[in-house]
């Protein structure tokens, strides 16, 4: 770990320097990037027949990770939007590889390169690899955050296994098949950092159910301290709570 630590801020370093001589300026506070994860029991509820789910079955519900997303204005334009995505140089090759994710096979968007290791831990972690997920990350937001493939990966899958380590994803695993007050996820994930932390947590739930099965859960961290990894000083807590989708009484699919 202490070498992967290093390389991510080695990297990091690079980048926000190249941002400052370019006249981007350092990063703000603001800046941050999401770490988005799915609770895959919610996500097998209606692609029961993709390859994952079926792989799936039989294991105990978990979390899984879905993306590590670069928020800030990526490309200086004033705005953090569509624009800021699919970091490629040159037009044609940008949305020669946009017009490919959207088509919705990822499987034939170009392989990421990675370490034999890390592609084993990956496809452990992110069981939609099977779809070619990590293709559709990396190239839609990995390459936007200034690191090499190996590094966002490794970073988005170490922040995963403290996530699992932390009160809240025990809370709703031990809850799968159950209800779960929205105030009782927050406070959860406050007792492993700080008061009013919960501010940088956001749950994603299913619309069409009136907000009440979740579907994901999202964490805003600290993009200049990313590989510090998950402590309470890389939270990136805004001054109001994110609007949430859920309603104030949670199913937890099993």
């Amino acid at each position: 770990m202490p070498d992967i630590v290093s390389r991510v801020r080695h990297a990091f370093c690079a980048f926000l320097l190249l941002g400052s001589l370019l006249g981007g300026g350092s990063a703000f506070a603001e800046d941050s990037y999401l770490l988005a994860l799915t609770w895959q029991p919610a996500f097998c509820a209606t692609h029961a027949a993709s390859a994952e789910c079926k792989l799936a079955a039989t294991s105990a519900p978990r979390l899984v990770l879905h993306g590590l997303w670069p928020d800030w204005d990526v490309n200086g334009d004033g705005a953090r939007n569509d624009a800021d995505d699919f970091c490629l140089s040159g037009a044609s090759s940008r949305n020669a590889v946009r017009m490919l994710d959207q088509a919705g096979n990822w499987l034939k968007l170009p392989a990421v390169k990675l370490s034999t290791a890390t592609g084993g831990d990956l496809e452990a972690a992110m069981p939609g690899t099977v779809a070619g997920l990590e293709r559709h990350e990396w190239w839609k937001h990995g390459t936007c955050s200034g690191l090499e493939a190996e590094d966002y990966f490794t970073t988005a899958i170490a922040l995963m296994r403290e996530v699992e380590r932390g009160a809240l994803a025990q809370l709703i695993v031990a809850r799968a098949g159950g209800n779960l007050g929205r105030k009782e996820l927050l406070a959860a994930f406050e007792r492993d950092f700080e008061p009013k932390s919960g501010r940088a947590l956001g749950l994603d739930c299913d619309r069409s159910s009136g907000g009440s099965v979740l579907k994901e859960i999202r964490i805003r961290l600290k993009r200049a301290t990313i590989a510090r990894g998950l402590m309470a000083d890389n939270l990136a807590i805004p001054q109001k709570a994110p609007r949430s989708d859920c309603a104030a009484e949670i199913h937890i699919p099993d």
